[in-house]
């Protein structure tokens, strides 16, 4: 499903809360991945574009992981992750074979962004990547926030974000500092960036060092 030469184009209006966003209409891309260390605003942000585009949005942790539902099937947490990551990448693309668009993803591992450029080399996608420039920020995120997430670790997340910011760009990522702006002036950024992307399909990503990237390892931190 190459849209290369079929860009649609969306009127974006929030008319409920009064928001009318600058762009009037904004190229329609295949997948939108939202992507950044714990604390960076990944779900808020996410949750904005949602209800923007109006368009599917599926968090990493919303795929159904059964290793725990099923005690007759023995299963490692790195394999149970894999089969969670293949869950989501077979359900975006039957979304798209069934005409969504703008499929926002987000909270996905890591060391997953590698796999993206592959697993959707052939569809319109970008990853939105947000850091920070001030380890504080990040921290009283994480300790302050009330969307029900209990993870607290803040020193691993300023670690994965530090190595987010010091490692090469992967084909169609862009990032975006989240510390500074408000998620209105953040999900406008991101409006002007699908509106003017051009999209990237001539790519390797065997040059790109799984070093640079964090895995999870357990709820209280990564390995980095």
């Amino acid at each position: 499903m190459n849209k290369s030469c079929d860009w649609k184009f969306k009127q974006l209006r929030n008319v409920e809360k009064g928001i009318i966003y600058k762009h009037g209409s904004v190229q329609i891309m295949d997948i939108i991945v939202i992507h950044g260390s714990p604390g960076n605003g990944k779900t808020t942000i996410s949750k904005k574009l949602h209800e923007i585009l109006e368009s599917p949005w599926f968090e990493f942790g919303w795929i159904p992981e059964f290793a725990k539902l099923n005690p007759h099937t023995k299963i490692l947490p790195k394999n149970e992750e894999q089969l969670a990551f293949e869950n989501l990448v077979l359900v975006s693309k039957n979304y798209m074979k069934h005409g969504f668009e703008n499929i926002i993803l987000s909270d996905l591992n890591d060391i997953r962004m590698l796999d993206i450029p592959t697993e959707f080399k052939e569809f319109h996608y970008v990853i939105i990547t947000l850091y920070s420039e001030e380890d504080e920020t990040i921290k009283n995120r994480i300790l302050t926030r009330d969307n029900g997430n209990s993870y607290r670790n803040f020193e691993a997340s300023i670690e994965m974000n530090k190595k987010i910011i010091g490692r090469p760009l992967l084909p169609n990522e862009i990032r975006i500092r989240s510390d500074n702006q408000t998620i209105d002036e953040i999900a406008n950024q991101i409006i002007d960036i699908l509106d003017i992307h051009q999209h990237d399909s001539d790519f390797m990503v065997s040059h790109y060092s799984k070093g640079d990237y964090c895995t999870y390892f357990n709820e209280e931190g990564f390995y980095c």
